[in-house]
């Protein structure tokens, strides 16, 4: 009998690890798995504290060209007898039924032997090369599966408890060539993803019933990320993932895309930007940050955005599966030590981003802005930095919590400016970040999207108050317990404000009078004799460029990246695109501008 554990063939693999109790399952897909030993294998998976175990194995005859996967969902309070013979019954009933089918092709009697044996040693369950009692509860067998075998019809299968298994795996329907591809989706149990073994390979065939080209799969690559060449497009990819843990491997499995690989737009500008960040920064002083706001889906993926705000943009270009590529490519090549970003989308950050720049050894965190769907995130490249702390705050929640702040807003007395400002879900995300390769420096580092309605910069001032003393008393906090460490704060992200208003004032000038112009934005939330000042020394990193947004109806300077001037100093700003390369497409997002936003970038060191 040939070895029946190759390579998953579907393209998405979803394992019945909730199946009700008492369910059997037998699979009529055409499932095969890599063997990693020499005998069959069979899996027990059991979660601690649950009642049900899951068990999985695969019975090839090859007499009955019979080759399928049988899954079991059963009670742990079951005993081995009774478990036994309900896999001895089913597997019995679809064998028989094999049997009639292959008959009534041959043209002889369907009938079949009447079975009286079914649960008469068919099938048995060894531990020690013993057999195990009958009446023995299945719970007993989990709580030590150590040198458990399953006889099915003399054939032996050692059972794997809690191998590494995949429960999805995924490609996405987008694939360019010259932009990162990864997995849509990637789910597994018990596994390592950092020690699990990714393969790549391309077929030229687009035929997928051709059977001959089936077959002629070339390797291409390895690894979790695998950029398709221009040699590919045309072809067809297929990835195969080794599923491992600390010690054990699972079922290898395989899944093919459901498209060819495509020409992408050509150079995108920020390939042009990306000249200046071939390579990360090293050493004890440096270190690179971007800022971005990457469009979350939620705006850009509706008839509104196509027909009012961004109809200059082809719909398949606001896709965000066509946008995502654009923006992983665009942040990769940045090769920034942190990033932060808004608008992101919750299944953005858990599918693509994190999957994505995780597989370069970053790592990072997220927050929902409220009750939306799309939020802030941080990334840092572990080599460089540690995380020691991090701070979701919902600034309309959480005004108790700022002191500073408390102080300012008892004195605001317009209702209606004070329940604008309670009733948004303006958040600030901070994180604690400890140099590794100087664990001397401290840098806190606050990211946040302030509330964009046009007549809203008094919010805004208040918003951006709300940041800056919150993020003070951090750096205060850290200062306090990390003592002989040097503590810098960065306040970055899209402050939906130019530099002519009144928030770039107040944070590189610290102190805003109460007369200013922003404070009668909304004629009716005028909010009077309300001066703000702070004591940080913050500069932008970036300056005031001409644009960070451009769109037809509005072009201008809405992203810093606020910096403490005391304590870093800028020696490498990445050059802006210019208006002609943002306009080439009338406005941006376009094909090859991801987002209505420009992402900011820069070089940091450490004053000495």
């Amino acid at each position: 009998m040939t070895n029946p554990w190759s390579l998953f063939k579907c393209c998405t693999l979803k394992c019945l690890t909730s199946l009700p109790s008492g369910v059997f399952y037998e699979s009529f897909r055409s499932y095969s798995f890599k063997a990693v030993f020499n005998m069959y294998e069979a899996y027990l998976r059991h979660t601690q504290g649950h009642d049900t175990f899951n068990f999985t194995f695969r019975y090839v005859e090859a007499e009955l060209k019979f080759d399928r996967e049988f899954n079991l969902s059963r009670k742990v309070s079951e005993s081995v007898d009774s478990f036994l013979r309900r896999v001895d019954l089913n597997m019995c009933k679809v064998l028989d039924k094999r049997r009639r089918k292959l008959k009534r092709r041959r043209g002889e009697p369907e009938s079949i032997e009447h079975r009286d044996n079914v649960g008469e040693g068919n099938i048995v369950m060894l531990k020690g090369g013993k057999r195990v009692e009958a009446d023995l509860p299945f719970a007993r067998l989990i709580e030590d599966p150590r040198d458990l075998l399953l006889v099915v019809f003399h054939e032996k299968y050692v059972i794997k408890f809690n191998a590494p298994w995949i429960t999805e795996l995924q490609l996405p329907g987008c694939i360019l060539a010259g932009f990162p591809l990864y997995p849509s989706a990637f789910e597994a149990l018990y596994t390592d993803k950092s020690t699990s073994k990714f393969k790549w390979f391309k077929n030229g065939s687009s035929n997928k019933d051709n059977s001959k080209g089936e077959d002629n799969w070339e390797s291409i690559g390895e690894g979790f990320l695998y950029v398709p060449q221009v040699e590919d497009i045309g072809c067809r990819i297929k990835l195969s993932c080794l599923p491992t843990s600390a010690n054990q491997e699972g079922p290898e499995v395989q899944v093919e895309g459901k498209s060819v690989v495509e020409a992408g737009p050509g150079v995108c500008p920020f390939e042009i930007r990306q000249k200046f960040t071939t390579t990360r920064l090293t050493g004890i002083s440096h270190f690179r940050i971007t800022s971005y706001n990457i469009l979350a889906d939620t705006y850009a993926n509706s008839d509104y955005s196509r027909q009012y705000l961004f109809p200059y943009c082809p719909s398949y270009a606001l896709a965000m599966d066509y946008r995502k590529l654009l923006i992983v490519k665009e942040l990769i090549g940045y090769n920034s030590d942190i990033l932060c970003l808004q608008e992101v989308d919750k299944k953005v950050y858990e599918c693509d981003l994190m999957p994505a720049l995780s597989s370069l050894n970053y790592s990072g965190t997220f927050t929902t802005k409220g009750d939306t769907r799309e939020g802030l995130a941080v990334f840092y490249d572990q080599n460089r930095f540690q995380m020691l702390d991090k701070k979701c705050i919902v600034m309309g929640k959480n005004i108790e919590v700022n002191q500073a702040f408390s102080r300012i807003w008892d004195k605001i007395h317009n209702e209606k400016a004070r329940q604008c400002f309670l009733e948004r879900n303006t958040s600030l995300l901070i994180v604690t970040l400890q140099s590794r390769n100087n664990p001397s420096e401290i840098l806190i580092i606050g990211n946040t999207h302030l509330y964009f309605h046009p007549d809203a910069d008094h919010i805004r001032l208040l918003q951006s108050y709300f940041a800056l003393t919150q993020c003070q008393s951090i750096v205060e906090y850290n200062n306090k317990i990390h003592s002989g460490k040097r503590v810098s704060l960065i306040l970055s992200g899209d402050f939906n404000s130019t530099p002519a208003d009144g928030i770039y004032e107040l944070v590189t000038k610290k102190h805003i009078g109460g007369d200013h112009v922003n404070w009668k934005s909304n004629p009716e939330q005028i909010i009077e004799n309300i001066p703000l000042s702070h004591t940080l020394s913050l500069a932008s990193a970036c300056g005031t460029p001409d644009y960070t947004n451009f769109t037809v109806d509005f072009a201008d300077c809405l992203d810093y990246i606020f910096y403490q001037t005391n304590n870093l100093q800028v020696t490498q700003v990445v050059p802006m695109p210019s208006k002609e390369e943002l306009s080439l497409h009338k406005a941006i997002p376009s094909i090859v501008f991801p987002s209505d936003h420009v992402a900011i970038c820069a070089d940091l060191t450490w004053i000495q």
